[in-house]
């Protein structure tokens, strides 16, 4: 297969994924516009944040290239971030590999898990950096 094919049928590669994930926190962090307190509906209603609380914040810091600031606001933003990035990479790595060599009932729990655990872990968080728990 010739590279000029490869690269149409590959059109978010990494190098158009950094670019898309640059443009959009730099462009979010250069927005001066008031807003509410909260973006997040439940913690506007219960006081209670969500996994995904932080996320705005995070990006914001992003955009002015403060990565502790960001991993501080929400690290699920931050690995998201990354992960967005790198799943191109992923597709010719010895992790997809074994993927494919997992048992069927293996690969339904595992996105699961992979889902799941991350945003209980991203509540706790929000809970702590709330000073809930």
């Amino acid at each position: 297969m010739s590279s000029g094919r490869m690269a149409m049928r590959r059109p978010w590669g990494v190098p158009t994924r950094v670019m898309l994930l640059v443009a959009g926190v730099v462009g979010l962090a250069a927005l001066r516009i008031s807003r509410p307190p909260t973006l997040c509906l439940l913690r506007q209603v219960t006081g209670v944040p969500c996994p995904l609380c932080g996320f705005t914040t995070a990006a914001v810091h992003l955009g002015h290239a403060d990565i502790m600031g960001a991993l501080g606001a929400s690290p699920l933003a931050v690995a998201t971030c990354v992960g967005f990035v790198l799943v191109p990479v992923t597709r010719r790595s010895r992790l997809m590999t074994q993927w494919r060599e997992m048992s069927h009932r293996k690969r339904q729990v595992a996105p699961v898990i992979a889902i799941v655990a991350p945003l209980i872990i991203s509540e706790v968080w929000q809970l702590a950096r709330f000073g809930i728990i």
